[in-house]
C-alpha cells in the first residue's frame, strides 16, 4: 500500500516538475498521456436513418454530432457520445476526426491511419503521427518532430445535433452502431491534465467563452457565438479584404463561416443570405434555402455549396493560446 502511494506521489511530482520547468522556460506545457485513448480505425459505415432505428431510445435528438459536409450523400454525422468521447481520434475513409471536450471543439482533417491521441498542450488536445510529429488538434499545426511547421488542411465540418441533422439528411452516412459501441456521457468537468497544461489566460474574454475562430487570408479572428446569435444568426464581415459570412443557430449550438460564393465556380457574384427562424437561410436572388452546413437544400441552387472557410467552434482560452495574435470581432468590420 505504501509503495502504491509513493508511486502516485512520484508521478504527481514528475508532472509538477515538468510543468514548472516549461513555465520557467516560457515554453507551452506538454503533458503526454499516449495511452489515455485508443484511435478508432475504419469503423463500418451505415446510414443515419438505419442507425436511428437500431439505437432508438439511446440516440437522442439533442445528441451533439460532428458532421462532415463535402462528400457524397450530403456528408455524414458522428455522434459524440458513441464515438468521439470514447476514442477522441477517429481515422476512417472520410477523414481524421478529433474531439476535445476540454477546449470545446470537434473537427476533421484529411484521412490518415497514422494519428493517435498523445496528450495536451496549452490545454489543447495533441495527436501524434507515426513518424513522431506532434500536432495541435485545434489548428492542425505541427509543433514538434520531423515535420515541425507543417499545417494539416482542415476539412469542412459543422457541429450540430442528431435530430436536426437526420431530419435534413436521413440518408447521410454515420457509423454502424454495433453493441460494442456504448454511449458515454460527455464530461462535465475539465480534465486535470488539460488544466495543468494551460498557459496564461488572454483576458480579453472569460476563459470558457464560446467562440468561432477563423483562420483566413493569413489572419486569425474570433467571434463570440453570443454576438452572432444577437445579430440574428448572421454576421457579414471582411477578413484580409475578402468577404465572409458567420452563421449561427442557437437551438443546435451550431456555427460556421463561409465565403458567400458558390464553391467550385469562378463567379465573383456574392450570395446574399437572410436567416430564418428554422435555422435555414434564404438566398435573396434565387430564393434557394440553405443550411448552416453551407449546402442549398431547395430551390434553383439545390445541391450547391458555399466556399467553406477554415473555422472551428471552441472555447476562447484554446483559440487565444493557439492564435495569440488573433483579433476579436467587435461589430462592423472593426476588431479589437
Amino acid at each position: 500500500m505504501r509503495f502504491a502511494v509513493t508511486a502516485v506521489r512520484l508521478m504527481l511530482l514528475g508532472i509538477l516538475l515538468e510543468a514548472s520547468t516549461a513555465a520557467i522556460a516560457g515554453e507551452p506545457v506538454l503533458i503526454e498521456r499516449p495511452d489515455a485513448f485508443k484511435t478508432l480505425v475504419n469503423p463500418a459505415c451505415s446510414q443515419c436513418v438505419k442507425e436511428a432505428k437500431r439505437r432508438v431510445g439511446e440516440l437522442k435528438p439533442g445528441d451533439p454530432v460532428l458532421a462532415w459536409t463535402r462528400t457524397g450523400r450530403a456528408g455524414g454525422a458522428i455522434p459524440h457520445r458513441f464515438f468521439l468521447q470514447p476514442y477522441r481520434v477517429i481515422a476512417d475513409t472520410y477523414g481524421t476526426f478529433v474531439y476535445d471536450p476540454d477546449a470545446g471543439f470537434s473537427r476533421g482533417y484529411p484521412r490518415s491511419r497514422d494519428f493517435t491521441f498523445h496528450g495536451w498542450r496549452n490545454g489543447i488536445m495533441v495527436m501524434k503521427d507515426k513518424d513522431g510529429t506532434l500536432f495541435s488538434t485545434l489548428s492542425g499545426r505541427a509543433f514538434a518532430g520531423p515535420r515541425k511547421g507543417v499545417k494539416l488542411k482542415a476539412i469542412p465540418t459543422v457541429t450540430t445535433q442528431w435530430g436536426h441533422w437526420t431530419e435534413t439528411y436521413p440518408s447521410s452516412v454515420t457509423y454502424t452502431m454495433f453493441e460494442k459501441y456504448q454511449p458515454i456521457e460527455l464530461p462535465k468537468a475539465d480534465n486535470a491534465d488539460s488544466l495543468k497544461s494551460r498557459g496564461p489566460a488572454d483576458k480579453r474574454l472569460p476563459t470558457n467563452t464560446a467562440v468561432i475562430g477563423v483562420s483566413y487570408e493569413g489572419k486569425a479572428r474570433a467571434y463570440r457565438l453570443a454576438d452572432v446569435e444577437k445579430a440574428g444568426g448572421l454576421i457579414r464581415d471582411e477578413i484580409g479584404g475578402k468577404p465572409v459570412i458567420v452563421l449561427a443557430y442557437s437551438p443546435t449550438q451550431s456555427a460556421a463561416v463561409y465565403a458567400p460564393q458558390i464553391d467550385g465556380t469562378k463567379s465573383a457574384q456574392l450570395v446574399n443570405l437572410t436567416p430564418q427562424k428554422d435555422g435555414s437561410f434564404i438566398d435573396e436572388k434565387t430564393k434557394s434555402r440553405w443550411g448552416i452546413d453551407g449546402r442549398a437544400q431547395s430551390g434553383p441552387l439545390k445541391g450547391k455549396t458555399l466556399r467553406w472557410v477554415d473555422s472551428v467552434q471552441c472555447r476562447w482560452f484554446a483559440w487565444a493560446a493557439e492564435y495569440p495574435e488573433t483579433e476579436l470581432y467587435s461589430g462592423g468590420n472593426a476588431a479589437e
